[in-house]
C-alpha cells in the first residue's frame, strides 16, 4: 500500500516507518527537513518537503503521491511561541489542512495519533486541541482509526535526555504531587506495530483505542527505575502540582524545551492509564496486534540501553 507520513523523522516516527518498509509498503514522509528524512532512510522512502499550514501545498505533494492511506503523527509536547509553534497551529490546525485536503483529493483512510488523557473535559491545551484534531477527523467522512498512547518507552524519550542531563550536574528532581501520578508505558515498537496493523485490519476503522503497556507505575517509581538503570543515586522532592504550575510558567519563557512546563502541570488531571475515561477502547495493544505488549522491564531496559547507544555514540 502506498502511504503518506507526516512526523516519520520524530521519535515515534522513525519506527512506524521501518515497520511499514519491513511489511512491504511504499512509503512517504512529508517534512519540513528532506536532510535529516534521507539521513534516517536514505533511498527506502519517497520524501516531500511541505507546509502544512498551506493547504495548496499538500495539495501539490498528495496529489503527487496520491497515496491509499495517511498516517498523521505530527505532534509537540512543549509550545515555542518565538517560533510559531503552538498546539493550536500544530496539532489542530495541520491536522485539519491535512484532512481537508485528503477529502477533497478521495484519500479515505488516515490513521491518527492523539495521546491518552485526550477528552472534552481535559484542561491542558495540549489534551483540548489534540481533542479538537480528533474530532475534525472523526467528522471528516475518512475512515479513521485513531491511537491515544500514554507515555512511550523507546532509546530517544525525551524523558531520558532531561533526567540524564539535569542529575548528572545536580542529583535532584523535583515530584509535582509528590510524584504519585500514574502511568503505563507502552514500547515504541508496539505502538509502530499498532499504526501499521490498523491500514490491513478493517475493524480498527471508526475506532478509537487508548495503548498501554503491561504494568501501571508512578512518576516516582519510573524515575526510580531509571535511576537504578543507571546505578546513580538521586533525591526526589515532592512539590505541589500548583508551585510547579507557577514554576513552569517561568522555567518555558527561559528554557526550550523546557524540562518541566505548566501545561504538563495541567496534563495530570488524570492517571496517564488506560481505562479511566470510558470513551476509548482500552488495551488496544491486545486488540489490535492480537498479542499482550512487551512487558514493562523488557521495554524500559532495551530503551535504556538504546539510550545509552545514543548518547555513547553522540559523545
Amino acid at each position: 500500500m502506498r502511504v503518506f507520513v507526516t512526523g516519520g523523522t520524530g521519535f515515534v516516527g522513525r519506527y512506524v516507518v521501518k515497520e511499514l518498509i519491513n511489511e512491504g509498503h511504499e512509503v512517504h514522509l512529508g517534512v519540513r527537513n528532506p536532510r535529516k528524512a534521507e539521513s534516517l532512510f536514505g533511498g527506502d522512502v519517497g520524501t516531500h518537503e511541505v507546509n502544512f499550514l498551506d493547504r495548496s501545498s499538500i495539495e501539490a505533494v498528495l496529489s503527487s503521491v496520491n497515496p491509499k492511506a495517511i498516517i498523521h503523527l505530527i505532534g509537540i509536547l512543549f509550545e515555542d511561541r518565538r517560533r510559531g509553534l503552538t498546539f493550536e497551529k500544530v496539532h489542530y490546525l495541520f491536522s485539519a489542512n491535512i484532512y481537508e485536503t485528503a477529502r477533497q483529493l478521495g484519500i479515505d483512510r488516515a490513521v491518527h495519533m492523539s495521546a491518552l488523557g485526550t477528552h472534552d473535559s481535559a484542561p491542558s491545551r495540549y489534551h483540548q486541541t489534540k481533542r479538537w484534531a480528533e474530532k475534525g477527523l472523526m467528522e471528516s467522512g475518512i475512515r479513521f482509526t485513531i491511537f491515544r498512547p500514554s507515555l512511550i518507552l523507546g532509546p530517544e524519550q525525551k524523558l531520558f535526555f532531561d533526567m540524564d542531563s539535569v542529575t548528572r550536574v545536580l542529583p535532584v528532581v523535583a515530584l509535582p504531587g509528590g510524584g504519585n501520578y500514574r502511568f503505563q508505558p507502552v514500547d515504541v515498537r508496539d505502538v509502530a506495530g499498532c499504526f501499521v496493523r490498523a491500514l490491513s485490519e478493517p475493524e480498527t476503522e471508526g475506532k478509537i483505542y487508548e495503548l498501554c503497556g503491561t504494568k501501571q507505575v508512578s512518576f516516582r517509581e519510573l524515575l526510580r527505575d531509571i535511576f537504578s538503570f543507571w546505578n546513580r543515586r538521586v533525591l526526589m522532592i515532592p512539590l505541589p502540582k500548583t508551585l510547579m504550575y507557577y514554576m513552569g510558567k517561568i522555567v518555558e519563557r527561559l528554557i526550550y524545551p523546557p524540562p518541566f512546563s505548566s501545561d504538563q502541570m495541567l496534563m495530570m488531571w488524570k492517571d496517564n492509564v488506560c481505562g479511566i475515561l470510558g470513551d476509548a477502547e482500552s488495551q488496544g495493544v491486545q486488540k489490535v496486534l492480537k498479542r499482550e505488549p512487551i512487558p514493562y522491564e523488557e521495554s524500559l531496559r532495551w530503551a535504556l540501553e538504546g539510550y545509552a547507544e545514543i548518547t555513547s555514540s553522540s559523545g
